[in-house]
């Protein structure tokens, strides 16, 4: 009895938010936790936006569908928020989603803050997060991104004091999705480092990791990137079709792997068969 009591009080960290892909929620073992800090790094233009875009439509279906039944709070800190693309998915996304359920309305349930820095993101954070959570059902907020301020506001020479401040958003962070269980997710940057071991195709010395560093990184729950790749596939009407490659870099339960996707109109889906 008291195990089972356990199991029930706690199920809540083992849910998972469907990113509105079955093959991409397979390969990220059932989807996106709700628990901790789940990163999307990638550069510019690489699909990560649009992935969190879907994740806001996802997350207002039902359990049932891989949904909470709950809203979104999108927090922008770079560009303006894309609402044309967002209401693009909006019309393509429930008929994809196969869903009885045509009587959501996305658009209403999408709660967007911006952010120019990080003052203004601690505020939103532990000030205007935890009423609208209190008053609201909300099932995941999205920050996008969270080097947009931290790189922004602090210079080189300024890194304890931007590893203090890190830490202090983190952890709120964490605070909002064990007390409102919510999945959060983070999208950061990435900058270019020496690799101090090549891969055998390697030949540049260098590779991709996400920004901001091991203070930012010790926050991470589970980290993903997004690369574009010198591949393509062709689409039903015989366009070719850029690829993407989503990696697990490190994660609790799940282990490191990669596979690949495509972006179009209406959103972000896996793919297999890949042009060399």
């Amino acid at each position: 009895m008291v195990a089972l009591d356990a199991e029930q009080v706690f199920a809540h960290k083992w849910r998972l938010l469907s990113v509105g892909c079955p093959k991409l929620d397979e390969f990220l073992g059932g989807g996106v936790a709700v628990r901790g800090i789940t990163e999307i790094a990638g550069e510019s233009g690489s699909g990560k936006t649009q992935l969190c875009l879907q994740m806001c439509l996802s997350v207002q279906y039902p359990e049932i569908n891989g949904g909470l039944s709950a809203g979104s709070v999108y927090i922008n800190t770079e560009d303006i928020f894309p609402s044309r693309r967002l209401h693009q998915l909006i019309q393509k996304f429930p008929s994809r989603f196969h869903s009885e359920d045509t009587s959501i309305q996305f658009g209403n349930n999408i709660f967007i803050e911006h952010i120019a820095d990080v003052e203004s993101l601690k505020k939103c954070v532990f000030g205007q997060l935890p009423q609208l959570l209190a008053q609201k059902s909300v099932g995941l907020i999205v920050v996008d991104s969270i080097a947009g301020v931290f790189r922004a506001d602090f210079e080189p020479r300024d890194s304890v004091s931007r590893a203090k401040e890190m830490r202090a958003v983190g952890g709120q962070l964490h605070r909002l999705a064990d007390e409102f269980q919510v999945a959060i997710i983070c999208v950061n940057q990435v900058t270019t480092v020496i690799n101090n071991e090549p891969s055998a195709g390697d030949h540049t010395g260098r590779k991709t990791v996400a920004a901001l560093g091991l203070a930012w990184a010790n926050m991470v729950t589970t980290r993903l990137q997004i690369s574009r790749i010198d591949r393509s596939v062709t689409d039903a009407k015989g366009t070719t079709v850029p690829v993407r490659m989503l990696e697990i870099i490190f994660s609790p339960d799940k282990p490191s792997r990669s596979c690949h996707f495509v972006v179009t109109e209406a959103g972000v889906s896996a793919v297999s068969n890949v042009n060399e």
